[in-house]
């Protein structure tokens, strides 16, 4: 019964520091929001009063002069990487698609690594028999292998870069891509799938294995891996479940 007590309150820990967590996340994205409001809001300000003070310019057809000044001041008064920090996450209205997001590129931000995510469309759901912490732990997992080798490759100073795009179509299949570029080595995509596998020392291999077996739950999720030069891409479709019923 004490050992019952002991995993019951460890349990409990773990689940507060994950709410915790969690919520600085979000109250680092809402304070993101609030703050690139207020710094377009004066941008837009400031500009005016530029566009207005370069007129003469303009009508003398010193155009060079123009662009050159203008792009000063860009460059001094708007932190353009800041500004791209949280691009597109407000298009993800599923709260633990959004959660899992903003943690991973808080993550790529604060690691310093270079990092571009697309979301045009407005997700909303996902398909219905979709279990959406299986979903969640798939882009997490996948999040985690593309930072971990990010990681690798800033140590070997190389350069390292991750994209992320997640889009749903209007008949509700959803896509989800993350490539990153990786160190040289030979990788066998049978080999890395296989559960154990890894090429970081001490560490369990489970990833993409975890992967697989969450995939093997649901007919209408693909997954496929490819390694084009340099890098390694990792694609997941969902069907809408009605689309594979007929």
């Amino acid at each position: 019964m004490e050992l019952i007590n002991i995993q019951k309150h460890l349990l409990k820990k773990s689940q507060q520091d994950k709410l915790i967590k969690e919520q600085k996340q979000l109250q680092e994205y809402t304070r993101y929001l609030e703050e690139s409001e207020d710094e377009l809001r004066a941008f837009r300000h400031d500009y005016r009063n530029m566009f207005n003070s370069l007129k003469i310019s303009a009508q003398e057809g010193d155009t060079k002069e123009l662009i050159q000044k203008l792009d000063e001041y860009t460059k001094t008064n708007l932190n353009a990487k800041a500004f791209e920090k949280y691009r597109d996450v407000n298009h993800i209205k599923v709260k633990s698609l959004k959660s899992i997001i903003i943690a991973k590129l808080t993550e790529m931000y604060g690691s310093k690594i270079p990092y571009n995510f697309e979301c045009r469309d407005d997700i909303t759901k996902i398909p219905n028999n979709i279990n959406e912490l299986d979903l969640v732990r798939i882009i997490g997992i996948s999040c985690d292998n593309a930072i971990e080798e990010s990681k690798a490759l800033s140590k070997q100073n190389k350069k390292a870069h991750i994209e992320i795009m997640i889009s749903s179509n209007e008949d509700g299949e959803f896509e989800y891509e993350i490539q990153n570029k990786r160190r040289d080595s030979e990788i066998s995509l049978k080999q890395i799938q296989q559960r154990g596998y890894s090429t970081k020392k001490s560490h369990s291999g489970m990833g993409l294995a975890n992967i697989n077996s969450i995939k093997n739950k649901y007919e209408n999720m693909t997954i496929s891996y490819e390694i084009p030069k340099g890098y390694f891409d990792f694609y997941l479709v969902i069907e809408p479940e009605e689309l594979i019923n007929s």
